[in-house]
Formats: C-alpha cells, sequence, structure tokens
C-alpha cells in the first residue's frame, strides 16, 4: 500500500544506488570496517562509572533506611493502638442516636 510519491523515492534510491562507483564502493567498505572494529567508547567507561557510583549509593540508602527505621518509633505522629482509639470512642457509640436525632432536629432546636 504504498503512494506513488514512495514507490518513486524508491526506485530513485535503487537507480542511485547502482550508480556508485568502484571507488566510493570500497572507501565506504573501508569506513565501514573502521567503525565495526573501533570499540565503543561508552560502552566502556559504563560499567566504570557505575562501579564508582554504587557503593556510596548504595551506603546512603542504607543510611536512609538504617535512619528512617530508628527514628520512625520515636515519632509523635505514631497511631495510638486499636483497643486505645476504640475505648475513647466508645462513649460516643452509645450516644450515636442522640447524634442522629440531634442532627436530625438541628432546624428545629434553633428557633
Amino acid at each position: 500500500m504504498k503512494t506513488q510519491f514512495e514507490q518513486d523515492l524508491q526506485s530513485d534510491l535503487r537507480h542511485v544506488e547502482q550508480a556508485i562507483d568502484a571507488e566510493h564502493i570500497t572507501r565506504l567498505s573501508t569506513i565501514r570496517q573502521q567503525a565495526l572494529s573501533a570499540a565503543p567508547v561508552s560502552s566502556v567507561s559504563a560499567p566504570r562509572r557505575l562501579r564508582r557510583f554504587f557503593w556510596p549509593t548504595a551506603g546512603m540508602i542504607l543510611a536512609s533506611l538504617l535512619v528512617l527505621v530508628l527514628v520512625s518509633p520515636l515519632s509523635p505522629f505514631t497511631s495510638a493502638p486499636i483497643n486505645e482509639q476504640v475505648s475513647d470512642n466508645f462513649e460516643l457509640y452509645d450516644d450515636l442516636e442522640f447524634y442522629y436525632w440531634l442532627a436530625d432536629n438541628e432546624q428545629d432546636l434553633r428557633g
């Protein structure tokens, strides 16, 4: 389902490809061989960078976790045990019907 434009471009590319002289072909071949034989610089240095930053990063993560574990029990935001929460609100549950009545009759009580 190629359009006519795409087919024209493809045929022009094929004609130009076949019209390349031998000198350019050998030159392109040598450049290709040089590129394939050269070792990529970034892939060689990447593991070194990773190894160099691994230990400090791992140390910081471990220290952060240790501080979090040691400080969290001392935090004032720790919640009370469930038994205390239930016992504190037990009186609220006893008077729950009164609060429903109060909410329903609030308009009448205002005067």
